[in-house]
Order: C-alpha cells, then structure tokens, then sequence
C-alpha cells in the first residue's frame, strides 16, 4: 500500500512539472486587391483538390528547420487543424479574390456539384529556418478533367526572409502562398 502511494506521488510530481498548455497557428489570406467588382458572375466551377504535403509535415506540431538534414519539432506550438487543409483553404480564398469571375471549392465537396477543371498541388517542403528564411518547394497543375489533359504544370521553389519567432514565420508562409496564389491565378487567366 505504502509502495502504491510512493508510486502516486512520484507520477503526480512528474506530471505536475509538464506544462499542457500549447499555442495554435493557421496560416492566413493575404486578401490580395481586386480591381474586379465583387457582384461579378461566378461562371465556371474550379475545384482545387486536396493538397499533398510531404509526410514530416502531416504532424500537428509546427516544424521548423535547423540544418539542411535536421528539423526541430515544436511539441507545445500547433496547427489548428490539418496543415494540408490549411494550405487549401488559403490557396482558395487567395485564387478566388485574384479571379472573382470563377467559382472555387475545395474538394471535396457534396455531388452532384462538377469541375470541369482542378487544380492539384503537392508540398516537398514548407518550412522556416528559426533565422526567418522560409522555403516552399512542390509542384502543382491545372487540369481540365473532361479532356484529361494538363492544362499548365511547374515546379515551384520560393524562398522568403521574415522574421525569426513562429509568427514571423508563419506570416512569411502566408506570404508565400499568396505569391503561388498570384502564379496560379496568372496561368488560369491566359488557360481560359
């Protein structure tokens, strides 16, 4: 009995000593400016499929770079939700501030609701080192799916420098999605 109590109280210090509490990020629109009038017609549907991220990034916690081979795993600094999502859900709000003329969702989404066209986009790596500098290296395509034919497809390797805490660089990452937003939307504009 005394034996189970010791056991307790030595669990119960080591607990007490581990803090719960964490920090949630999302990465955010950068709501580029539109000359287009917000009461365009919406014409033609856009899906842009779920994006692929490489696998060290589908962790809930923020990953950071601290050499070319090494990364540095933040346990108490999270995502709010899926990375993957995240990045999919600023890549259409972004796209569809750009080209207000198109309708865009994010796939998936209920039937009976067709794309002609999608866009897909993988993630190789989107990180920051801790002295601000932020890659995103990928590829993505646009598509039309009733043709099956690969409308525009590029590679992709942007660097930014930001600041150097997990705001910073969080914010440097929106940045760069706006900067793939602008690229997207530019090469939808003369594919349509």
């Amino acid at each position: 009995m005394r034996k189970n109590i010791v056991l307790l109280m030595v669990a119960l210090g080591l607990f007490s000593g581990c803090s719960s509490k964490s920090n949630f990020y999302q990465l955010h629109p950068k709501s580029p400016q539109t000359t287009g009038s917000s009461q365009s017609k919406r014409g033609t549907v856009i899906g842009i499929a779920e994006v692929e991220v490489a696998e060290y990034l589908h962790k809930s916690e923020i990953v950071t770079r601290m050499s070319a081979g090494r990364i540095n795993v933040h346990e108490t600094d999270l995502w709010a939700g899926s990375f993957a999502k995240n990045i999919q859900s600023v890549l259409m709000h972004n796209i569809a501030v750009l080209l207000p003329r198109y309708t865009f969702l994010n796939y998936p989404w209920e039937e009976p609701i067709d794309d002609r066209y999608r866009i897909y986009v993988t993630i190789d790596r989107f990180d920051g080192y801790e002295t601000g500098s932020v890659t995103l290296q990928g590829r993505w395509s646009f598509v039309n799916k009733e043709d099956n034919k690969v409308l525009y497809s590029e590679s992709i390797n942007y660097t930014a420098q930001g600041g150097k805490t997990l705001d910073e660089i969080i914010d440097t990452q929106s940045r760069l999605l706006e900067r793939l937003s602008r690229r997207i939307a530019n090469k939808i504009r003369t594919r349509l």
